[in-house]
């Protein structure tokens, strides 16, 4: 006897038993046709999804160390970019100094030009 031969004798039957209405309530919750999970699937399942989590958190230990390279090259950079607004401050103290000497060496030069006329 085929399934649906099968399925409609049980339906035959339960309506015996049951009666019409709970016939039909109890096979709209028999499946027809699908494959049905085993614990086994379920569980194969469960691995396969772990199995995916533990890959996924390798990578994000990845990234974090990347991120944690990444942070300590940023470190670096803002040591030296310090560096070089000391250097860059002295230098532009330096040329004002040297500046206002040279100014104020040739004002005197001028001076002497104009005494001495």
């Amino acid at each position: 006897m085929s399934s649906l031969g099968k399925r409609n004798a049980l339906y035959a039957r339960l309506e015996e038993v049951l009666g019409p209405e709970h016939a039909v309530t109890l096979m709209s919750h028999i499946p027809t046709e699908i494959d049905l999970a085993t614990k086994a699937d379920v569980a194969a399942l469960g691995d396969r999804i772990d199995a995916r989590i533990d890959g996924i958190d390798g990578r994000f230990e990845q990234v974090e160390s990347r991120l944690g390279r990444l942070e300590a090259h940023m470190v670096r950079f803002d040591d030296k970019l310090d560096r070089f607004h000391e250097a860059l401050r002295d230098q532009s103290r330096t040329y004002m100094l040297t500046m206002t000497g040279v100014m104020a060496s040739f004002a005197a030069v001028i001076i002497a030009a104009g005494v001495l006329n």
